[in-house]
C-alpha cells in the first residue's frame, strides 16, 4: 500500500512540474560550436536556470523567457548580402509572431530577432 501511495505522489509531482514548465515558456539561443562545456557556458550566460545542449555541431542554450513572454536573440551580422529582408526570414524560423530587423549598434550591424514564447 505504501508503494502505491508513493507512486501516486510521484505521478502528481511529475504532472505539476510539467504544468509549471509549460507555463514558463522557453527561449533558445545558438551560441556557437558544440563543446563539452556547452551546458556550463549556458548556465553562466543565463544564471536563472539556463541549460545547454549540443544540437548537431552547435551549442544551444534554453532559458526561461520571463514575464514579457518574448524572446530577444541575436542572429548574427547584417550585411549587404543579408539586410532587413534576410534577417526577417532568419527570424521567421523561430515561429509565428516573430520580428527580425537589422540594428546598428556602434560599428556593429546586427540581426535582432524578437519572438513569442508563450
Amino acid at each position: 500500500m505504501a508503494t502505491f501511495f508513493h507512486y501516486v505522489l510521484f505521478i502528481l509531482a511529475l504532472v505539476a512540474t510539467m504544468e509549471l514548465a509549460a507555463e514558463a515558456g522557453v527561449c533558445t539561443r545558438q551560441i556557437g560550436a558544440c563543446a563539452p562545456s556547452c551546458s556550463d557556458i549556458c548556465a553562466s550566460k543565463y544564471p536563472n536556470g539556463g541549460k545547454g545542449a549540443c544540437q548537431g555541431d552547435s551549442c544551444v542554450c534554453f532559458y526561461e523567457c520571463g514575464t514579457e513572454k518574448r524572446c530577444n536573440v541575436g542572429l548574427g551580422r547584417c550585411s549587404a548580402q543579408c539586410s532587413d529582408a534576410c534577417c526577417a526570414a532568419k527570424c521567421a524560423q523561430q515561429g509565428s509572431l516573430s520580428e527580425g530587423f537589422c540594428d546598428r549598434l556602434g560599428y556593429n550591424f546586427l540581426c535582432q530577432c524578437s519572438y513569442d514564447c508563450s
